[in-house]
């Protein structure tokens, strides 16, 4: 008997499929219990858990780096600002467009607007398409019948998003545009849409009250740019605005995404790499409601780095100030006697002679830069696009113009590094050349018979004489002047820490097919014919004639640091511009003869200083002696262009400045721009500029 039990077990246990299949039945059994327990007798349990268990992740906005002026006078600083997202939840479609509704009421009732890219009027009547084409062409894109009007289109929104039971058309539009942002961004559980931006303190508190009813809704803080003084060194600090498709195409791995901020101009757009900080993460638990239950940082936040600018802030006022009010005097005659009506924008740029800093930097017409932050208002943009003086140009290294008198200077160095003339040979000003094209000199076209006499170079400066600085450049031909205008750095972009910079052109460069004549070379003499240069290329001439022959590498930027105050090493700032800018622009001696320079700056002097001095009666009995030159330059039509450069002290010089007024008549005029620029220059001290610096802190509520 025991002899067969055991044969039996013996034969079981050899029989290995059998075994196999046993024990597969019984795993099986296990899984199927356990599942039959999960999903019936703990499933609603379970499924509860999951609800309360969705974790996703959330961008933290980096603060973007500050600017300053180089006394640390504080020009581009951010303010908290609340944004308002939707993310798509497990609710159903009724509650969902109850809740939209329910914010856009909270956001109403305080003055906020719900952000949308629906095509829609104001007034919710008509789209907004600026032609049939591209209307079609968006009802094409979104499947919508192509022969459908514009209550059609509405139509087919209010059946798909359910809105019926919606009484208010206005809502429904409104909800419509919520639900189109959110679609077109591809909202869901865990990727949101922006619906609204920088939305007041009490919708905040409002929605806070109520985020159990709002599902889906969530607050994001944003650090928002602000710019505390307003239009002040508009063109210099330039604006940040939100990236558009090209941009982001270009920039999304470098951490952008499509509701970023980029710098769009000025400084804000050049050291952008630098001012940008590293946005954060942080997971963030919600229900399926959307419901938070829970937040950890998982990814930490870098701040910008600050950006500390060369400008003086008090002197960039002054300059601005100066401008506009020239500009205002010569258009209501009050400085000339007979309004000048065609004076409408100019160009001021102030330089450290021997640094090649920019001081101060002045454009107008300009523009308030708060009004492109999040983006600027149909209203004001048209304002600005149809304004034909073009305020968002900034003249000072973008304008280029004709130089007219201020380049006599450099033909008289030229003149003397040839060896064709000495600085102090006499010259007789016959009143009209008696080469080329026969032109006169300005005194004699104003007093006919009228002539300098006999003067050297620095009284050819002096009286600004256009027979002596044609027969130099008669004597010393084009390339000469050519050359010598190369020296100066002009015709050839500076490289100053901004983008479009324009190149400026030297005449007699290129020669025109049509030949080149006596006549060209006499105009180009006194700065006429085909010259043509940005103001800051000027002042880097001016420059280096007031500090002896050094032609500086001009710059904006001081230093930039990060958030532990680490400076930025020069050398890499400086590679990082040449990349930026395109431009390689080194300092260099120009090799000019102390002499030479000391009759030109005499010359100079006495423009200001003497009786008979082209700008004498600005500056006259003023206490900082100023070298200055006046120039008026030719335009092809309305009022001459008028220019005045100078720099100061004259015994010890500082700073440079030129000054150019379009249509403003004569440079004579323009001189009063830089007499309260010199005036300002030597009246500032350290103590004016702390009280300064501190009172812009205190004024303008600026910290974050």
């Amino acid at each position: 008997m025991l002899k067969k039990i055991y044969e039996k077990i013996m034969e079981f246990l050899n029989n290995r499929e059998l075994i196999l299949s046993i024990i597969i039945l019984f795993i099986s059994c296990i899984f199927i219990f356990q599942l039959f327990n999960l999903q019936i007798l703990e499933g609603s349990t379970y499924r509860e858990q999951a609800e309360k268990r969705m974790v996703r992740t959330e961008k933290v906005f980096a603060s973007r780096g500050e600017i300053y002026d180089r006394n640390g006078i504080v020009l581009a600083t951010n303010k908290l600002s609340y944004n308002i997202e939707l993310y798509r939840v497990k609710v159903e479609v009724e509650e969902q467009n109850r809740a939209i509704e329910k914010l856009i009421n909270i956001l109403e009732e305080n003055g906020d607007k719900i952000y949308s890219t629906f095509p829609i009027s104001e007034d919710f009547t008509s789209f907004n398409f600026s032609s049939v084409e591209k209307e079609k062409k968006w009802k094409e894109e979104m499947n919508i019948d192509t022969s459908f009007t514009f209550d059609e289109v509405i139509d087919y929104y209010i059946e798909r998003y359910d809105l019926s039971n919606i009484n208010d058309r206005n809502m429904q539009i409104k909800i419509i545009e919520v639900k189109y942002e959110g679609n077109l961004n591809g909202y869901s559980l865990f990727n949101s849409a922006l619906i609204a931006k920088d939305v007041s303190e009490k919708s905040v508190a409002r929605i806070e009250e109520s985020k159990n009813e709002l599902y889906g809704v969530n607050i994001v803080s944003v650090p928002k740019r602000y710019y505390p003084n307003g239009t002040t060194a508009a063109h210099v600090i330039g604006y940040v605005s939100k990236i558009n498709s090209d941009e982001y195409s270009k920039k999304k791995d470098d951490g952008y995404t499509l509701n970023s901020v980029i710098g769009k101009s000025g400084v804000e757009e050049s050291f952008e790499s630098y001012l940008k900080g590293v946005d954060g993460e942080k997971k963030v638990v919600t229900d399926s409601r959307g419901n938070i239950s829970s937040e950890s940082d998982s990814k930490n936040v870098i701040s910008g780095n600050d950006v500390t600018l060369t400008i003086d802030y008090r002197l960039q006022t002054v300059a601005e100030k100066s401008l506009l009010d020239t500009i205002n005097r010569l258009r209501n005659g009050e400085i000339t006697g007979t309004p000048i009506e065609d004076t409408n924008a100019g160009a001021v740029v102030v330089l450290d002679v021997q640094t090649g800093e920019v001081l101060a930097m002045a454009s107008y017409p300009t523009y308030e830069i708060n009004d492109f932050v999040g983006g600027i208002s149909t209203e004001n943009w048209n304002k600005i696009k149809d304004d034909t003086t073009n305020p968002m140009l900034n003249r000072a290294i973008s304008g280029i113009y004709s130089p007219g008198s201020t380049f006599k200077m450099l033909v008289g160095i030229a003149g003397v590094k040839s060896g064709i003339i000495s600085p102090d040979e006499i010259y007789t000003d016959p009143g009209i050349y008696p080469y080329g094209y026969h032109p006169k000199c300005w005194l004699y076209t104003y007093r006919p018979g009228a002539t300098h006499g006999d003067i050297n170079l620095a009284g050819a400066i002096k009286g600004s004489c256009n027979c002596y600085f044609y027969d130099v450049g008669r004597r010393i031909g084009i390339d000469e002047i050519v050359n010598t205008a190369k020296l100066f750095g002009l015709g050839k972009k500076t490289g100053i820490e901004l983008s479009q910079e324009s190149n400026g052109v030297i005449a007699g460069e290129n020669k025109p097919e049509s030949g080149w004549y006596l006549g060209d070379t006499l105009s180009a003499a006194i700065g006429q014919s085909y010259n043509a240069y940005t103001p800051i290329q000027l002042a880097n001439y001016i420059s280096a004639i007031a500090n002896g022959g050094k032609l500086n590498k001009v710059s904006i930027i001081k230093k930039v640091e990060n958030e532990d105050e680490e400076t930025i090493p020069l050398r890499e700032l400086v590679e990082y511009t040449k990349n930026f800018t395109g431009v390689d622009f080194e300092a260099k001696d120009i090799g000019l003869d102390t002499n030479t320079i000391n009759h030109v700056k005499e010359g100079m002097l006495s423009v200001t200083s003497e009786t008979g001095g082209t700008a004498s009666s600005i500056f006259l009995g003023s206490s900082i002696q100023v070298g200055g030159k006046t120039g008026t330059a030719q335009v092809t039509s309305g009022s001459e262009n008028g220019i005045f450069v100078g720099f100061a002290p004259y015994d010890n010089p500082k700073i440079a400045v030129v000054a150019i007024i379009e249509h403003g008549e004569e440079g004579l005029y323009t001189a009063h721009v830089v007499k309260a620029i010199t005036d300002e220059y030597f009246n500032m001290s350290t103590e004016d500029k702390q009280n300064e610096k501190v009172q812009n802190v205190l004024d303008k509520n600026v910290s974050f």
